[in-house]
């Protein structure tokens, strides 16, 4: 997903940063914390959903532990770069969900940087080095 790459290495450059807080507060995108509970959420950990007037917006739950939101607001922020002509990130009547997702979880890991240290997960099953750095197993098994 060479293509990917250049799109997070040009955000970088563009606005000096990968983290994707300062990502959000360039691109114009807010943040709202809510319950887990949330009718909003859909059961997922959080949403990215464009209104009308191109107002974007993630929700994301707020119980969450640093590692995990990071992540999850990367991969968010994917489907608002990568996917400019969905207007939500739930919207499972897609054709292709499965590789919209998947490109959104490999643009998140390349944005935050993750990397695997073969030698500290040498035996981890990938459940276990997922748990390990708080990402979600679906997104990890990409690097392996």
């Amino acid at each position: 997903m060479k293509w990917i790459d250049t799109i997070v290495t040009g955000l970088s450059e563009l606005y000096g940063s990968t983290d994707p807080y300062d990502l959000c507060d360039a691109l114009n995108i807010k943040i709202i914390r809510i319950n887990k509970t949330s009718f909003i959420l859909r059961n997922e950990a959080a949403i990215y959903i464009r209104d009308f007037n191109n107002n974007e917006t993630i929700f994301l739950r707020d119980d969450l532990s640093y590692k995990e939101e990071s992540f999850y607001l990367a991969h968010e922020i994917g489907h608002a770069v990568l996917h400019p002509e969905i207007r939500n990130s739930f919207n499972k009547n897609l054709i292709n969900t499965d590789k919209l997702e998947k490109q959104a979880d490999y643009f998140a890991l390349k944005l935050i940087n993750i990397t695997i240290d073969e030698i500290e997960m040498y035996g981890m099953t990938i459940s276990q080095i997922a748990c390990s750095l708080e990402l979600p197993e679906r997104a990890l098994k990409q690097l392996i």
